[in-house]
C-alpha cells in the first residue's frame, strides 16, 4: 500500500496529495510581490505615500500568506512520516463507519464526526475520529462527510492503533 491511497486518518484528518500543487502555486505568487517591489526600486520609479503604503500591506500579506503555506506543507510532511511508520504493520480491512456527530457553525460547511467498526484477529474494534480543527468540535471535520454510514476500505495499524481510511 502506498500514502497516495490513503485520504484520512482518524486522528489527523484529511492528507494532502494533489492539493500541494495549489501550495506551491501560492508560495510563488507570495513571493512575486517583493521581486516587484525589487523591480520597481530598481527602476528609480517615483514613489507616492500610496504606492508605499500598498506595496508595504501587499508584501505583508504575501509574507503572511507565505508562512500559512509554508505550515501547511511541513504538517503534511510530517503526518506523511507517520503514515510510513504506520504503514510497515498495517492490514487491509473492510468496516462500517457511522456518523456519530454533526456539528454547522455559522457559514462553514457541516463537520461530521464518524465511527469506525471493523473486526481484526477475532476482535471487534470502534475507533472514531479525535481531530480537531482550530474553533470546530472534537473530531468533527468536513473530510470525514463522504463517509458517514458506508461501508469503507480501511488501514489498521495494529501496533500504533490507527486507523487510516483509503480512497474510494
Amino acid at each position: 500500500m502506498k500514502i497516495t491511497d490513503i485520504d484520512v486518518s482518524l486522528s489527523h484528518g484529511q492528507l494532502f496529495h494533489k492539493q500541494l500543487i495549489l501550495v506551491y502555486f501560492g508560495m510563488v505568487v507570495c513571493c512575486l510581490f517583493p521581486i516587484l517591489t525589487i523591480i520597481m526600486i530598481a527602476l528609480q520609479m517615483e514613489w507616492t505615500a500610496e504606492i508605499v503604503s500598498t506595496m508595504a500591506l501587499c508584501n505583508i500579506l504575501g509574507f503572511a500568506f507565505l508562512a500559512l503555506l509554508i505550515y501547511i506543507k511541513i504538517k503534511n510532511d510530517r503526518l506523511k512520516n507517520k503514515i510510513k511508520l504506520w504503514l510497515d504493520d498495517a492490514v487491509t480491512l473492510k468496516a462500517y463507519s457511522q456518523k456519530i456527530d454533526e456539528h454547522k457553525l455559522g457559514i462553514q460547511p457541516k463537520a461530521t464526526k464518524i465511527q469506525v467498526t471493523f473486526t481484526f484477529d477475532n476482535n471487534h474494534y470502534k475507533r472514531q475520529s479525535t481531530y480537531k480543527v482550530f474553533g470546530g468540535y472534537e473530531g468533527c471535520v468536513g473530510c470525514f462527510n463522504k463517509y458517514a454510514d458506508k461501508e469503507v476500505d480501511i488501514l489498521y495499524s495494529p501496533k500504533y492503533d490507527e486507523v487510516m481510511i483509503l480512497k474510494d
